[in-house]
């Protein structure tokens, strides 16, 4: 389904600050998979991810993305095909648009865009069921503004817009960091809820240990641009925080020193 093939991506090539962001990385995803990638600051997954949106283009290696090549294509062509959800709330919603707006814009990505007329009931209805799920209220707010939704209802509504065309891939860029436990805790249930439902394959980034240990049927842990462990079903249920950290340090280059959740979570597991 998706195949990342020894990819490399640099950053200030030639410089005093050369930075070997992903040296050689290669897995494969099935339809279905929901990855959980956890590492330090600067292990690369970030830039996993970039490029696999095509934020970044690697100066060599292959993406494929079901049979297609797309290494090298732009990142709006492959707006129709891969979503995205981004750690801050802002990011993924237009906060002077109503959300009916909102959720349009979504329906339509990756589509050709023009004037049309007014937004239709069937849509209307469309999103009432969907903003539902949420539990939220939100199903009749429709004609409210974003930016008037909290963090947390916005992270949620931005969910719901990038699983609404049921993408070929979703990609989770620690998309619950920026909210308090509580809140963060209903979004990933609601995460896990849409990938069941919609069986949408899933690579998730997170520095929250307990949610990649939680959520997913594969783990992947990156160190210095390179993946250093990667897991799956029941060898990843036997997993323990102790065991990812015990891991770490035994194959792990970099350093974990302020990183913000990984130590956190250390200490709660110690």
């Amino acid at each position: 389904m998706l195949d990342i093939i020894d990819v490399h991506k640099t950053f200030f090539k030639g410089e005093v600050n050369e930075k070997k962001a992903l040296s050689g990385v290669s897995f494969k995803l099935e339809h279905g998979d929901f990855v959980t990638v956890i590492g330090g600051n600067g292990a690369g997954k970030s830039t996993l991810l970039n490029c696999v949106a095509g934020v970044h283009i690697p100066e060599s290696g292959k993406i494929i993305l079901e049979d297609q090549d797309i290494t090298n294509t732009p990142e709006y062509l492959r707006a129709g095909r891969i979503a995205r959800v981004f750690q801050d709330p802002l990011r993924g919603t237009a906060a002077s648009m109503t959300l009916e707006e909102n959720l349009v814009m979504a329906l339509k990505r990756g589509q050709k865009r023009g004037f049309r007329k007014a937004i239709k009931e069937k849509e209307r209805q469309l999103f009432r069921e969907r903003l539902a799920v949420l539990n939220l209220g939100l199903e009749n707010r429709l004609k409210d503004k974003v930016g008037l939704l909290s963090g947390g209802q916005r992270q949620a509504l931005t969910l719901l817009m990038a699983t609404l065309q049921k993408p070929k891939l979703l990609l989770l860029d620690e998309h619950t960091a920026a909210l308090d436990p509580q809140t963060a805790n209903k979004v990933m249930e609601l995460t896990q809820w849409l990938v069941k439902e919609f069986k949408l394959t899933t690579l998730m980034v997170t520095h929250n240990m307990e949610q990649a240990l939680k959520y997913g049927n594969r783990i992947i842990m990156m160190d210095d641009g390179s993946i250093i462990l990667d897991l799956r079903d029941d060898k990843k249920e036997k997993l323990t925080v102790g065991k990812l950290m015990e891991h770490f340090a035994k194959t792990g280059k970099g350093s974990l020193n302020n990183d913000r959740m990984l130590l956190s979570k250390w200490a709660n597991a110690c």
